[in-house]
């Protein structure tokens, strides 16, 4: 498999570093083109690290690259550069050809950062470079094991500008390392085998591979690279992450949110229960006193301002079909989920009508939908659906775990809430947005509004029906699936976000609510329709609607998660 690194980043599971592609004046920036290094660390002002540059006799040339899952290959008149991990934290680079070099150039960034400087340290005869980012708020510790090291920069008696550090050959091979280093670097001697590195890269990603779930044939292509796309997505435990995590990518949203986990967790499900587990617990690790959990978190900070709707209980559902959870993990997650679902009833119901409301489309997950065109709070009837599977899956662990009291009540609860989302949420069976407190209608043709669906059967019949004959009609269902904003209504935009693109998680969800409704010839076509797309266009953040195009950050991990569990589980 060959990647395109314009699209996805060339990286390593458990790494912070990766590799990219960018045009000139990327984001309205002052590069040139080509590949840089960058750190995914949320820490970072600027997550760019350097640009390589090819050497020829000490000057820049042009070159090709080939990457893969495994490597990365420049290839210049002169020679060849190969470029592989050697462990989460550093890379290896190994040159052959005469005259051939690679320079790490740090010139981007013109004096416009505090410190930027490189400082030469010798262990046991050999000469190492502590480069010391301001921007990336890390080090990196430069060692050449075969060949030569040369720095050079401008320093102005309190910062530097101008960093650049060439790994030179000599008898036309060099070979050298760039490790990431907390604080300091170990004084210890370091020896790398290229060829064992690039083994064990290739050893591990296969055996992610592997344990995705299996699709058709056809679309086996697209199963790769949502494995790429996920295993690169990964980093190790550090700091605010407990645990493993995989990022929603490591291009241009390199965090975690507390819905986009849930389908991540479900897809590992299916062949690494452990790292799934890891992944569904990530934001309750933060979860504070009153039962809520972040909004968005990294390593290094979390955002609680917002919040995410409550797919979780629906989630460990789904993940509970392909993995058995001990005695201890029940105990856990049901206390984790008590306290979650707490949060919503006691601080997201201001009027008091057993209704929850949105405080802000972000809270949705469907940040800008037209659900949201009046001033929140809003009642809308995803959100009290969600509540509901969540309190049927309350009752379903309380069962296990002893306690039928709590099972009882859990059930009275979501009973209770379905027969009010039925009251308040519909309107001669269509479903609505209302504004908190004055009940009034918030006009709008967002999708956002029958994902009550999820719920099946247990919607009542007439709700169901009707929504269901509402998403087989014009009104949202295009050539890939089901756009997020009616293409009729006058607000639709092909690059809207939420009000226009396709959307993995929505498509879930809606897919999951059909094949458990009976609906299954219908779910399996929108399965088809939405991985034919992603077949095509790749793992993108969403996708324009009527052209099936791929849309802002190019590789997602929840819809190559998405991809990998609707091409199993409904076309398989």
């Amino acid at each position: 498999m060959k990647l395109d690194l314009s699209l996805v980043t060339f990286s390593l599971r458990g790494s912070y570093l990766a590799v990219c592609e960018l045009a000139e004046n990327h984001g309205g920036g002052e590069n040139e083109a080509g590949l840089y290094l960058k750190t995914v660390r949320g820490a970072a002002r600027d997550m760019l690290i350097c640009r390589l540059a090819v050497l020829s006799d000490g000057k820049p040339m042009p070159y090709t690259y080939e990457a893969s899952p495994s490597e990365l290959v420049l290839c210049a008149e002169s020679g060849t550069v190969r470029i592989c991990f050697a462990s989460e934290k550093i890379l290896l680079f190994q040159g052959e050809g005469d005259g051939i070099g690679l320079r790490l150039d740090d010139t981007r960034f013109r004096y416009a950062h505090k410190v930027h400087i490189a400082h030469e340290v010798r262990y046991a005869g050999k000469t190492h470079h502590m480069m010391t980012s301001s921007p990336n708020r890390c080090r990196y510790l430069a060692f050449v094991q075969a060949g030569r090291v040369s720095s050079t920069q401008e320093w102005n008696g309190r910062s530097a500008g101008d960093v650049m550090v060439d790994f030179l050959a000599e008898d036309g091979t060099f070979l050298c390392s760039l490790e990431e280093v907390d604080v300091e670097w170990e004084q210890k001697a370091y020896s790398f085998d290229y060829h064992v590195c690039h083994s064990r890269a290739i050893e591990s990603f296969e055996a992610f591979y592997a344990s995705m779930p299996p699709v058709p044939p056809e679309y086996e292509a697209a199963r790769e690279m949502a494995a790429y796309i996920n295993w690169s997505s990964m980093v190790s435990a550090s700091g605010g992450f407990k645990r493993g995590a995989m990022l929603m990518s490591k291009n241009q949203m390199p965090a975690l949110w507390s819905w986009d986990h849930c389908f991540n967790a479900m897809a590992l499900a299916h062949g690494d229960p452990e790292a799934a587990w890891d992944q569904f617990l990530l934001p309750f690790d933060r979860q504070d006193a009153t039962g809520r959990v972040p909004d968005c978190m990294t390593d290094a900070w979390e955002l609680s301002l917002y919040c995410k709707p409550p797919v979780h209980g629906w989630a460990l559902q789904k993940m509970m079909e392909h993995m058995e959870l001990r005695p201890a993990q029940l105990a856990e997650v049901y206390e984790k989920l008590r306290k979650l679902t707490g949060w919503w009833l006691n601080y997201r119901d201001g009027d008091g009508d057993g209704i929850c409301e949105y405080w802000h489309g972000n809270d949705s997950g469907w940040d800008n939908s037209t659900a949201f065109l009046e001033l929140p709070p809003v009642q809308t009837p995803d959100l009290a659906a969600f509540l509901v599977i969540q309190m049927d899956v309350l009752a379903d662990l309380s069962a296990r775990l002893g306690l039928p009291h709590d099972a009882a009540e859990w059930k009275t609860k979501a009973g209770a809430m379905l027969a009010a989302m039925a009251s308040h949420c519909y309107s001669n069976n269509e479903p609505v947005a209302r504004r908190g407190g004055t009940y009034e209608p918030v006009p709008n043709d967002s999708l956002l509004l029958y994902i009550p669906v999820v719920l099946g059967a247990r919607l009542p019949e007439p709700l169901l029906r009707c929504s269901i004959q509402t998403l087989k009609g014009a009104k949202f269902l295009t050539e890939h699936g089901l756009a997020t904003e009616s293409p009729q209504s006058a607000l639709y935009q092909p690059d809207g976000y939420w009000r226009g693109p396709i959307w993995a998680p929505a498509t879930m969800l809606i897919v999951d609510g059909l094949a458990r409704s009976g609906e299954t010839a219908f779910a399996k076509e929108l399965a088809r329709r939405f991985c034919g797309m992603v077949a095509k266009s790749g793992c993108a953040e969403n996708f324009d609607a009527l052209t099936g195009e791929g849309l802002c950050d190019r590789a997602y991990t929840w819809t190559a998660s998405v991809f990998l569990l609707l091409a199993n589980g409904y076309l398989d």
